[in-house]
């Protein structure tokens, strides 16, 4: 990575963000997974940075499916906070300027940085690292070699998604095809 990140200031690669969503840069030398948010409360930030959280991937031949929920740790009597389950399409083809790849090898995991942005002023909210484990990096590892495999085409990508979509009304239901999926603890405070 040749930029830094700073919470508190603006993500140094982007300008236009969409208000819920994630975006995966897979790259052989690092991985980042960032999460864009429109008005995120004080709970639903401490969510993201403290919470536990759970990842999913589901595959197409075209695309990847990455599933997401952060939760905030609780006290006793405190209102739950969360980001609930969310979802976002993944395209090799249209990683711009970063060569697609995941770091390691097959049955290893990987470290990825996750990148809490503001979707209305681009500001980092937040940064967290968590390690990959080693069935969501192999079946990264797998959904890219089999995207990578076809030729570029993003109309059947897109039909793909609108399948997906079309199939499972919420991420809930997509889960049910996740292939690999995780849990990361919530950090101590």
């Amino acid at each position: 990575m040749s930029y830094s990140l700073v919470v508190g200031e603006p993500y140094p690669r982007q300008s236009n963000w969409p208000k819920s969503a994630a975006n995966l840069v897979l790259n052989e030398n690092y991985v980042e997974i960032i999460y864009s948010f429109d008005g995120l409360t004080p709970g639903e930030q401490a969510a993201f940075t403290t919470g536990p959280a759970a990842l999913a991937v589901t595959l197409g031949d075209r695309h990847l499916m990455w599933c997401y929920r952060f939760e905030a740790p609780t006290s006793p009597g405190a209102a739950k906070a969360s980001l609930g389950w969310g979802d976002s399409p993944w395209e090799a083809y249209r990683q711009r300027d970063r060569t697609v790849g995941v770091p390691g090898h097959q049955g290893e995991p990987f470290p990825a940085y996750m990148v809490l942005v503001d979707a209305s002023t681009s500001i980092v909210e937040g940064l967290r690292t968590a390690e990959i484990s080693k069935d969501v990096a192999d079946a990264l590892r797998y959904g890219i070699a089999r995207q990578l495999a076809l030729p570029y085409d993003h109309e059947a990508a897109s039909r793909e998604i609108d399948a997906v979509y079309q199939r499972h009304p919420s991420t809930q239901s997509l889960l049910r095809e996740a292939i690999a999926s995780q849990r990361i603890p919530a950090l101590d405070s």
